[in-house]
C-alpha cells in the first residue's frame, strides 16, 4: 500500500514528496527497495523526492546502502522543506547522482 501511495505521489504531484522515516526504528530490505524504486522514478522528472531519516542510525545505513547519494537526506522534517523550499538539486544533478550510483 505505502508502495502504491509513494509511486502515485512521485506521478502526480508537481511539489516535492518527503518520505519522512523518523518514526521507524529500522529498515529492512524492502523499505530500501521502495526508496531506490522511488528514487529511479523521479530520476527523469522534474518531482524530486527527498528523505527525513530522523535517527543517526537510519542515517548511517542509508548511507551505507548509499541511497543518500541519490536521494537528498535530511535530520529533520525542517531541514527537508527547507531544501525543498530552495529549490534543492535540479533534475540534472539527480540523473547525475542516478548515473554514478549505477557504475
Amino acid at each position: 500500500m505505502l508502495r502504491r501511495k509513494l509511486r502515485s505521489a512521485l506521478r502526480i504531484s508537481e511539489l516535492p514528496v518527503i518520505v519522512d522515516l523518523s518514526h521507524c526504528e529500522t529498515l529492512n530490505r524492502d523499505d530500501i527497495e521502495l526508496l531506490l524504486d522511488c528514487a529511479a522514478q523521479s530520476a527523469g522528472r522534474d518531482t524530486p523526492i527527498v528523505v527525513v531519516a530522523g535517527s543517526p542510525v537510519t542515517q548511517v545505513l542509508l548511507e551505507v546502502v548509499r541511497i543518500s547519494s541519490l536521494i537528498p537526506v535530511f535530520s529533520s522534517v525542517e531541514e527537508a522543506l527547507g531544501y525543498t523550499k530552495t529549490g534543492g538539486m535540479s533534475r540534472v544533478e539527480r540523473n547525475q547522482n542516478a548515473v554514478e550510483y549505477l557504475k
